[in-house]
C-alpha cells in the first residue's frame, strides 16, 4: 500500500496540477502532499482496523503489488518496443545519416534561439527611433558575426520555420502550404532528425503555441527544473520518476506561501522568463546538445518593463512604446546568457540568435541575425545572409555536408497567408546587385 501511494503521486498530480477554488490555487505541491497524506492514512486505517477479513489484508495488498509491477513492466516494454519500431522506420546507420562530424567525441552544442518579431538594426532606428548599436558592438567584441541586412524568407513564423528547419522554399517541400502542412513540417523537420541521427540530446520548451512547441525532444522545459543534473538522465528515466513522488526532485520550489492564480499575461511572462533562466543552465548537462528555444518576445503584448518588471498594460501600450522597452529588457539578458554559454561550454558552442521576421508590410522580412560560429566558421558568410542557408552553412562548415545554398529570396502573402509573393528589399545600401 505504501508503494502504491509513492508510485502513483505524480500521475495524481499530473491531474490536479493548477487546479483552482476561487481565487485560492490547490493544484500545488503543498497541498497535494497533504491531500495524499491524507488519503493514505485514511486507507491505512480502514485496511487494518476495518477490515473485517485480516486475514485477506495480505492477499489484497499482494495483489495490489503484483499488478503495479506488471504496469510498470508494460510501461517499459511498450517503451523499448516503440523505441526499436522508431529506430527500424526512421533510425540511420553512421554511414547513411545526413551529418558527418570530423570527430564524434567533441561535437559541439548547437543553440537555436528564436526571437519572435526581432527585426532587424535599421528598421527598429527607422521606425522607432531606436539606436540598436550598442548591443550589435557588444555581440562583435565576443565574436558574433551579425549580417547588416539579413533577411527572413517568409513574413509570418510558420511558414520561416518550417522552411528553414527543412532547408528548403515552402513551396518546394508541400504543393498545399497550410498551418497544418507547416506545423508538421516543424514538427518533424530535418534539422533535428540530422542531430539526432548523431547522438545530440534535443532539448525545447513551452513556446506558447502547440504547433511550434517541440514535445517530441529528449527535454521539454514546461516548468523550472529543481537541479539541472537531474535532466541529465535518459528520457524515460524521467518519465518514469515523474509519475511518482519523485516528481518532488524536478521541482525548483515547493511554495508554502500565499497561493495566487496567474493571469495570461503572467503566463506569458512565465514562459520568457523560464526560457532566459534556463539557457545558461545547459552547458553543465554533458554530452552534445542541440537546443530550441523560442522566445515570445520583443513580439506583442509587450509584457516587460525595461527594469524587468511585468507591465499591467500590455495588451494596451502602442507599438512605439512597448516594443522598444521590450529591447531594453531583452537585449542586456540575451548577452549575459550568451556570454555564460561561452564561458561555461568546454567545447566552443554554436549560437544562432535570429528573429523569425520582421514587423510591417514594408519591412517584414527584415529580420535580426546574429551568429556565432566558432574556429573561423563565419567564413563565406556576407551581409545578406537569409535564415534559409543558415542550417546548409553550419552543417558545411562543422558536419561534412556539402548542401548548395539556395538563392536568398524574401516573400510576403496576399491576404491569403499562404500564398507566397516575392518581396523587395526595402533598403537601398542592402540590395544586392
Amino acid at each position: 500500500m505504501v508503494l502504491f501511494f509513492i508510485l502513483t503521486y505524480g500521475r495524481f498530480f499530473a491531474i490536479m496540477k493548477d487546479r483552482v477554488i476561487g481565487d485560492w490555487v490547490i493544484g500545488t505541491h503543498f497541498y497535494m502532499l497533504i491531500l495524499w497524506g491524507l488519503l493514505f492514512l485514511i486507507t491505512a486505517y480502514l485496511s487494518v482496523f476495518k477490515t473485517k477479513y485480516q486475514g485477506s489484508l495480505s492477499l489484497v495488498l499482494n495483489i495490489t503489488m503484483f499488478i503495479l509491477v506488471v504496469f510498470q513492466i508494460a510501461r517499459i516494454t511498450i517503451y523499448q518496443i516503440n523505441t526499436q519500431i522508431i529506430d527500424t522506420k526512421y533510425g540511420s546507420t553512421e554511414d547513411d545519416a545526413l551529418l558527418n562530424p570530423e570527430d564524434p567525441e567533441k561535437m559541439p552544442d548547437v543553440y537555436y534561439i528564436i526571437l519572435d518579431k526581432f527585426a532587424r538594426s535599421d528598421v527598429i532606428e527607422k521606425v522607432y527611433g531606436y539606436d540598436n548599436s550598442a548591443f550589435i558592438k557588444a555581440l562583435e567584441e565576443i565574436g558574433f558575426i551579425v549580417p547588416k541586412c539579413s533577411r527572413s524568407n517568409y513574413a509570418f513564423t510558420v511558414m520561416s520555420l518550417a522552411s528553414q528547419l527543412n532547408m528548403a522554399y515552402v513551396e518546394d517541400l508541400t504543393d498545399e502550404p497550410s498551418l497544418e502542412t507547416t506545423r508538421s513540417l516543424i514538427q518533424n523537420n530535418l534539422v533535428h532528425q540530422a542531430f539526432e541521427e548523431i547522438g545530440y540530446t534535443t532539448i525545447a520548451f513551452n513556446m506558447g503555441f502547440s504547433w511550434g512547441n517541440m514535445r517530441e525532444s529528449d527535454h521539454y522545459f514546461d516548468e523550472y527544473p529543481r537541479d539541472m543534473q537531474t535532466w541529465s538522465m535518459a528520457p524515460f528515466e524521467i518519465m518514469y520518476i515523474k509519475g511518482t513522488l519523485g516528481i518532488l526532485f524536478f521541482e525548483k520550489d515547493i511554495d508554502l506561501g500565499e497561493q495566487i492564480t496567474l493571469s495570461d499575461l503572467e503566463r506569458k511572462a512565465e514562459r520568457t522568463l523560464l526560457i532566459l533562466d534556463v539557457l545558461p543552465e545547459i552547458p553543465k548537462m554533458p554530452g552534445p546538445k542541440f537546443i530550441h528555444a523560442h522566445v515570445i518576445c520583443p513580439h506583442q503584448p509587450y509584457l516587460f518593463n525595461a527594469d524587468g518588471t511585468l507591465n499591467p498594460y500590455a495588451e494596451e501600450i502602442s507599438a512605439s512604446q512597448g516594443y522598444p522597452e521590450q529591447l531594453k529588457f531583452l537585449q542586456p539578458r540575451l548577452f549575459d546568457i550568451v556570454q555564460q554559454i561561452i564561458e561555461q561550454s568546454e567545447i566552443p558552442p554554436i549560437i544562432i540568435l535570429e528573429g523569425d521576421h520582421g514587423f510591417g508590410k514594408r519591412y517584414v522580412t527584415s529580420n535580426f541575425m546574429a551568429l556565432y560560429l566558432p574556429g573561423g566558421g563565419s567564413e563565406g558568410l556576407d551581409d545578406h545572409m537569409t535564415m534559409i542557408n543558415v542550417f546548409p552553412h553550419i552543417f558545411n562548415t562543422y558536419f561534412g555536408t556539402e548542401i548548395d545554398l539556395l538563392p536568398n529570396k524574401s516573400y510576403t502573402h496576399t491576404d491569403d497567408w499562404y500564398e507566397s509573393v516575392l518581396q523587395d528589399e526595402w533598403n537601398p545600401a542592402c540590395r544586392e546587385d
